[in-house]
């Protein structure tokens, strides 16, 4: 009868301690973090590791969208094509004398983990390359929803390719 009760007890700790759920990631790093970054994603921090999301980060996410940065599959640098979004964002940025948010997004290949690690670095590719620009980096925040919040739901190449972005929103 102990072996049972022992058993059951034991199982029911696995099987609590097993339940888990999405956190978003927030990140106010700077530039330096930027220079540290390679182009794979191979050495993956947990999502324990990162920073949770503030009240304030999530009451002004839903601002103007000024551009969207896209990657390739599994990658965080920006492409050469990709710098005019830069600059035109930055110039929006630059006349509305506002803060900015950048928001990273992943498809949907992936666990979770990596997926809010490679958002949060492709968040803050975008933020770098901002700050180059000229934009002050204590008015950049950066969040990482993962592959939480995709623009396109069809299981097709070129829908993959809309949600592995980074968006850059102005806020308050």
């Amino acid at each position: 009868m102990n072996k049972i009760l022992t058993a059951s007890f034991i199982f029911a700790v696995l099987l609590i301690a097993g339940c888990a759920q999405k956190d978003v990631t927030v990140s106010d790093s700077g530039t330096a973090e930027q220079e540290s970054i390679q182009n794979n994603v191979a050495d993956v921090p947990a999502k324990e590791e990162a920073p949770q999301p503030d009240q304030e980060v999530q009451k002004v996410s839903s601002g103007t969208v000024v551009g969207s940065v896209y990657f390739d599959f599994d990658k965080f640098n920006i492409k050469p094509d990709m710098e005019n979004v830069i600059d035109e964002s930055s110039q929006k940025i630059k006349d509305a004398d506002m803060n900015v948010l950048i928001e990273g997004n992943t498809d949907e290949f992936g666990s979770d983990e990596y997926n809010y690690a490679l958002g949060t670095k492709r968040a803050l590719s975008v933020k770098s390359a901002l700050v180059i620009k000229g934009i002050a980096k204590n008015k950049i925040k950066v969040i990482s929803f993962g592959e939480s919040k995709p623009v396109c739901q069809e299981k097709t190449k070129s829908c993959y390719q809309k949600n592995r972005r980074a968006d850059i929103k102005l806020v308050k």
